[in-house]
């Protein structure tokens, strides 16, 4: 019996890891800063509504969503459009985070200082329920530790999170960066605690940087380790998977 996939929608990337990601699981996006992993995460959102019929849920905990939507513009993905069509969601944790008022029709209110994860995560099953979601993004992990106690808390609420992705049965992705300190993750353990990992990176070649991409880790299908080279393009993100 063959295993269901779920199409990433960047071209050149589904090869790398047998056609897609295994449908249900939960993915690490990690990376340099600027090496596109937000880009790659909308792209899977976008995609995944245009081209595969999913709609999904973007969970922004510390980028506006107006500005999201500019961005992504550039790349001729109108995401409001998709939000008036109910085919994608937007959910604003920023702006609670700040206490600043926000027109957004998905964030969090009077959470006060400390972020509910609990709360947060009861918010996006009701999101992801409303809009039929099967794809879901979490933006970003580092962005917790500014409502959050100590570190201590971050890796309860990144496993927490992972364990409510996985429950709902929906493919989802969620985005770290590399510190100078660890070479996956920000914290050391957001690898440990998804079941696929993908290394993005910016990497100095001939006097510019060259960007790539690597899936080190997906259970459950067979995959490439190699590093390959990406561009960001006019319509986003693509992967040369035949130029190891």
């Amino acid at each position: 019996m063959s295993m269901e996939r779920t199409k990433s929608g960047v071209p050149g990337f589904d090869e790398i890891i047998g056609g897609g990601f295994p449908k249900g699981t939960c993915c690490l996006i990690t990376g340099t800063a600027g090496s596109g992993k937000t880009t790659f995460a909308v792209q899977f959102l976008y995609r995944g509504i245009t081209e595969f019929g999913e709609n999904g849920v973007y969970v922004s905990l510390e980028e506006r969503p107006k500005d999201l939507r500019q961005e992504m513009i550039n790349f001729g993905w109108d995401l409001g459009k998709m939000e008036k069509e109910k085919k994608l969601a937007i959910i604003d944790v920023g702006s609670a985070r700040e206490s600043i008022k926000t027109n957004e029709q998905y964030s969090l209110k009077n959470m006060g200082a400390r972020l509910n994860i609990s709360a947060l995560s009861a918010h996006i099953f009701e999101v992801c329920r409303e809009v039929k979601a099967q794809r879901i993004v979490i933006d970003s992990i580092p962005s917790l530790q500014l409502r959050l106690k100590d570190e201590a808390e971050v890796r309860r609420a990144t496993s927490l999170f992972s364990n409510l992705l996985l429950e709902m049965e929906r493919t989802s992705l969620m985005i770290t960066e590399i510190a100078d300190t660890h070479d996956v993750s920000r914290y050391g353990f957001e690898e440990y605690v998804t079941r696929g990992v993908v290394v993005m990176r910016l990497i100095p070649q001939y006097g510019e940087l060259k960007r790539t991409i690597q899936a080190m880790k997906m259970r459950g299908t067979h995959h490439s380790t190699r590093t390959y080279p990406m561009e960001i393009s006019s319509n986003g993100i693509v992967v040369h998977s035949q130029k190891p």
